[in-house]
């Protein structure tokens, strides 16, 4: 069997196994075995994606492969590139630490092996995402993967988790119908889904892409970008993020919100490469999402809702990436800018590694950071920053992989974070000298900013849990002898993470070029030599440093910790929740109100016109003479009865009494086929019997396309 096909199934094979041996099972010994099992699970996935990074090291020619080919009359395609090798590669690592991870914090949850065949499933599911060859096979994995990770948020079954599952799931349906029409209108006018077809078609047609395109990419960007977390369809993520388990929040952030990166890249790429007034507007809500993101994680007042919404932030760096690649590649435009095209493809290099890179460097970071959590909650019972305030006292694992996973999403050079940053911010600064446009600076002091804010929460996660101490004195005691918060298998978790932190920033050109250089084919980008630790570069990293800490100090110390004795507080408005006061506003209660008002009025309308027409056009006559009742039936049986009456009277010397059953049975007969008439004659039926109709045409439909 071809590896890339078994990195798919091998997943759902296992999810099915373990179903098939273990779900009516609940016992300590069972949920210990499925555990147990499950890190093995997660080995052989990630020796076979490594087997296809292997082989196309090595020369081996990985060609595309297909399986299901009447999966939706199109089939299911998969190819191997350097991109989706690497996260390939990233997938199944993440996996398998999250797997290790989840032998400690699982251990006691009763529901682990429902949570594991879930998990499972969705593993396969995000691999056929990132080894998809078309639009087709990326959308059937991803409604699979939106689907069974709804279950992550689930879990709990708690209030909470049901109405935060609410919102991931009915943000998944709606974007998924949006990618599904963008589709639809790709492949009525194009004819193809297929990757490697749509990019020549979008090279030879430039940058004068045609309305309906940018239609369609419009309702892909809406669907990749929910997923993703851009604003402004963001409002599931913190309460998604809060309410999933720790592994499984682990695995949201670091991996599925890549998988919408992912698709945003790939509409980018293959429908409007030289499209600047595309680029222009993913730009735009990149710079609003990682901007707001580091406003509401800044002014948070949990642990974890802070950790969501810094995620947020970062998905908009990522963008900002993908934006500077539209921006850059429509310089190629005739009379579009100014600059030779090889400083052109260097800024447009920088761009794609610099969102390649962040996109890898984020899932890195966010993988230690929510485990390092996840164990936190554990041992405290919450997330609230007053609750978790002074944990970290005297645990000095806890700490130094903290502040790496920390100091990295902040850009603190050395660290993975700073290399990325710098990248986008260098394809930043190259775009203005190369278009000559000054105006775009406040896109550059924007970028600083957000680098800014993600430095001042994450200062404050860091003096919360590891500086201050708890106002409660014997609760702090308590923290202070807890010393075995972490197992052997959680430790290497973390720790092999936060090593790679380390790996990518402190030889940059060594290792995050090479990924970078590894991935180009995908990316498309001529990447120069970079020097990361020049002054220029450095001068970024502490721009953003120091604003940080200017906004740290007045955001945190001054304003959210005013108030002695209170602690920390929230301070984002509740009445700018666009969840609840925007999206359920209108989702669930404006435009339900709104439509029963027009189907009253309707209804009404209808009434009126029945009642006009009775009036007039339709209204009764008096008949000239009296319409017969009954038929031939009727009157024949119900003499019939009349007589068999006469009979058992006379028989029994009994008084007869006419019983009238003729005229009874002929009203039984105009009831009951008057019934029949108005059934027939009802919307309801007329719907039923077109339901009936329309089903059996669709039976019919996969008949003959099964034939």
């Amino acid at each position: 069997m071809n590896t890339i096909i078994f990195a798919v199934i091998f997943p759902f094979i296992m999810a099915f196994l373990v179903w098939l041996l273990f779900r009516n099972r609940r016992s300590d010994s069972d949920r210990m075995t499925v555990a147990a099992g499950m890190p093995v699970i997660g080995a052989v996935e990630l020796a076979a994606v490594g087997n296809l990074l292997w082989c196309d090291l090595s020369g081996a020619e990985l060609c595309g492969v297909s399986l299901g080919y009447g999966v939706g009359g199109l089939g299911l395609h998969f190819a191997y590139t350097g991109f989706r090798g690497v996260f390939g590669l990233l997938t199944a690592a993440a996996w398998l630490v999250t797997f290790l991870y989840a032998v400690q914090f699982m251990k006691n949850d009763m529901r682990v092996i429902r949570y594991d065949i879930f998990n499972l499933m969705t593993l396969g599911a995000t691999m056929g995402i990132f080894y998809a060859a078309d639009f087709f096979t990326f959308f059937f994995f991803f409604e699979i993967m939106s689907f069974t990770s709804f279950m992550w948020v689930a879990h709990r079954q708690t209030c909470a988790s049901q109405y935060a599952s609410g919102t991931y799931l009915g943000i998944a349906i709606a974007g998924g119908m949006a990618i599904l029409m963008g589709l639809f209108i790709v492949y009525y006018k194009l004819g193809t889904l297929e990757f490697s077809e749509l990019s020549a078609i979008a090279a030879n047609q430039g940058g004068l892409a045609p309305v309906w395109l940018y239609a369609a990419a419009g309702c892909m960007l809406v669907g990749f970008g929910a997923k993703a977390g851009a604003f402004p369809v963001h409002v599931w993520l913190p309460a998604s993020y809060t309410e999933a388990p720790a592994p499984a929040t682990a695995l949201l952030s670091a991996i599925l919100s890549k998988t919408g990166v992912f698709g945003i890249l790939l509409v980018t790429l293959t429908l409007l490469p030289f499209s600047e007034s595309w680029g222009m507007f993913i730009l735009l809500v990149g710079v609003v999402t990682m901007a707001l993101g580091g406003i509401k994680g800044l002014m948070s007042s949990n642990l974890k809702t802070t950790l969501a919404y810094s995620s947020m932030s970062q998905i908009g760096f990522m963008l900002v990436g993908v934006g500077m690649m539209g921006l850059l590649a429509g310089l190629f435009e005739p009379g579009a800018g100014s600059g030779e095209p090889s400083g052109i493809w260097s800024a447009y290099g920088m761009a794609a590694s610099g969102t390649l890179l962040h996109m890898l460097n984020h899932s890195l970071i966010k993988l230690v950071l929510f485990m390092l959590a996840g164990l936190v909650f554990l041992r405290t019972g919450g997330y609230e920053l007053n609750r978790v305030r002074g944990y970290g006292h005297g645990k000095p694992f806890l700490l130094v992989t903290f502040l790496v996973a920390a100091a990295g999403v902040g850009g603190v050079p050395l660290l993975n974070g700073y290399v990325s940053k710098t990248l986008l911010h260098e394809s930043i600064t190259e775009y203005i000298m190369l278009a000559g446009d000054d105006a775009f600076r406040i896109i550059e002091y924007l970028f600083l900013f957000s680098g800014g804010l993600t430095v001042a929460y994450m200062a404050k996660l860091f003096i919360a849990l590891f500086v201050e101490e708890n106002e409660d004195a014997a609760l702090q005691e308590r923290y202070d002898a807890d010393k075995n918060y972490a197992s052997l298998w959680s430790k290497l978790a973390i720790g092999l993470c936060a090593l790679l932190i380390l790996a990518l920033g402190a030889l940059p050109n060594i290792t995050a070029d090479g990924i970078a250089a590894y991935a180009g084919d995908f990316t498309d980008g001529e990447l120069l030599a970079v020097n990361y630790f020049s002054l220029k570069n450095l001068s970024g990293a502490l721009i953003s440093a120091v604003s940080g800490a200017a906004l740290y100090l007045l955001i945190v110390r001054l304003w959210m910790l005013r108030k002695r004795g209170e602690g920390y507080r929230e301070l984002f408005p509740a009445w700018l929740d666009m969840e609840r006061y925007v999206y359920r506003a209108v989702f669930y209660r404006f435009i339900p109100f709104l439509l029963g008002i027009i189907s009253r009025v309707l209804d009404s309308l209808v009434d009126t016109l029945v009642v006009i027409l009775r009036k007039t056009v339709y209204r009764d006559r008096q008949l000239p003479y009296e319409l017969p009742e009954g038929n031939c039936a009727t009157h024949f049986l119900g003499r019939c009865m009349e007589a068999a009456e006469r009979l058992r009277c006379a028989v029994k010397k009994k008084e007869y009494r006419p019983q009238n059953y003729e005229h009874r049975l002929a009203l039984m007969n105009m009831d009951m086929f008057e019934n029949v008439r108005i059934i027939g004659r009802s919307l309801s039926f007329g719907l039923f019997m077109f339901c009936v109709g329309l089903g059996l045409t669709l039976l019919y439909l996969l008949a003959a396309n099964g034939g």
